[in-house]
């Protein structure tokens, strides 16, 4: 009876362990940049954003997009799961006053971004106190 109760429990405790397991190696993380297009879908809190996009070149290190009003490019330098985005060269059009509201939030964003996650085709950017400045989806598309 000893020895089936022992059993048991190794089992139970194997079981319990493999599924933990199984869990942590589904999240796709890496401490590199992924490339690829980006939907932005929250920046600063606000969500419910259109048209917000940006591309990601990991091999030349650069990040390139658009907004409602302006595109803009720069650079990034990631060291273990930090990155710091090079100030943005942009167009200087003037849209309406909540666009640009919008606009300067994610220019912000990835000025102020220190870390930054990547799991499940979601790139979250960290400020330094930790707090989510921007979140936006890999954009999966199906070549024809």
């Amino acid at each position: 009876m000893k020895k089936i109760i022992t059993l048991s429990t190794l089992i139970l405790v194997f079981t319990l362990s493999s599924c933990n397991a199984t869990k942590n190696s589904t999240k796709k993380t890496t401490s590199e940049m992924v490339s690829g297009k980006y939907e932005i879908r929250s920046v600063e809190g606000a969500s419910n954003l259109y048209n917000m996009f940006f591309e990601i070149d990991a091999s030349e290190k650069q990040i390139s997009g658009k907004t409602d009003c302006n595109s803009f490019s720069g650079n990034y330098v990631v060291t273990g799961d930090e990155v710091t985005f090079s100030p943005f060269v942009s167009t200087k059009m003037y849209c309406e006053e909540q666009v640009m509201k919008v606009e300067n939030s994610i220019f912000k964003a990835f000025s102020n971004t220190k870390k930054f996650t990547y799991d499940d085709n979601m790139l979250t950017l960290i400020n330094e106190d930790g707090t989510i400045s921007l979140k936006a989806y890999k954009v999966i598309t199906e070549d024809k």
